[in-house]
C-alpha cells in the first residue's frame, strides 16, 4: 500500500501541472494509493509562483494581490472539504487551477461561484461554512501537517511504500509522471538515483 502527501500552492502553475502528473501516475499504476492533497502557502511559495509565471517579484501590489487570492483559495478549499468531503474539494481546486492556469482567468468571487455551481455546491451554505471556526481549524490542521513534514516550498511530494522497507521518497519541486511512476512501480533494489534524479530517499 502507498500513501502520497502532496503539498500544493492552491493556484500555483507548477503545482497544477504536478497534480496532473501525480493523478496520471496513480491511475496508470493500478496500485492502492491513499492520496492526500494539502494546500498551503507562505511568502516563499508565493514568490516562487510569481517567478514561475515570469512576473516581477519586486511589485509589492502584485505580491499582496496574489497572496490574498492564494489564502482565499485555501479557505475556499477547506469550506468545500467540510461540506462535501476530500474528493469534491480536490475537484473544486482542480477546476479553479484549470481556470487560472489554462484559461488565464483571475481568481475572483465570481469565478468561485461559477465553479460551485458546476459542482452543485450551494453558495449560501458555502459562505456560512467558510466563516465558521471549523474552517479555520481545518486550515490550522494542514498547517501543522506542513510543519510536521518540514515543508518550506511547493510543490513538495512525499511517497510512502508501507510494503517495502527504505522505499519512501520526497520530490521537492515540480513533479513528473515518470518520477511518481518510478516511486510506485520500481522495487527499491532496482531504483537508480543519479544527481539529476528528483527522487530523494527519506
Amino acid at each position: 500500500m502507498y500513501e502520497i502527501f502532496f503539498f500544493v500552492n492552491p493556484i500555483g502553475i507548477n503545482c497544477y501541472e504536478s497534480e496532473q502528473a501525480i493523478i496520471n501516475a496513480i491511475d496508470d499504476s493500478q496500485k492502492k494509493v491513499d492520496y492526500h492533497f494539502i494546500p498551503m502557502a507562505n511568502m516563499t511559495t508565493i514568490r516562487n509562483d510569481i517567478k514561475a509565471r515570469k512576473l516581477p517579484t519586486c511589485d509589492l501590489d502584485l505580491f499582496n494581490r496574489i497572496s490574498r487570492n492564494t489564502f482565499n483559495a485555501i479557505k475556499d478549499y477547506h469550506a468545500v472539504k467540510l461540506m462535501k468531503g476530500n474528493k469534491l474539494a480536490r475537484q473544486f481546486l482542480l477546476k479553479l487551477q484549470s481556470e487560472i492556469n489554462d484559461n488565464h482567468n483571475s481568481y475572483s468571487k465570481q469565478l468561485v461561484d461559477q465553479i460551485l455551481d458546476d459542482l452543485n455546491v450551494k453558495k449560501e451554505s458555502f459562505i456560512k461554512t467558510r466563516e465558521t471556526k471549523y474552517t479555520l481549524l481545518s486550515m490550522e490542521k494542514d498547517l501543522q501537517l506542513a510543519k510536521q513534514f518540514k515543508v518550506e516550498t511547493t510543490p513538495t511530494t512525499f511517497i510512502y511504500n508501507y510494503d517495502e522497507v527504505d522505499n519512501n521518497f520526497m520530490i521537492e519541486g515540480k513533479v513528473t509522471k515518470e518520477a511518481v511512476s518510478a516511486a510506485l512501480n520500481t522495487p527499491v533494489h532496482e531504483k537508480e538515483y543519479g544527481t539529476n534524479s528528483s527522487l530523494h530517499v527519506i
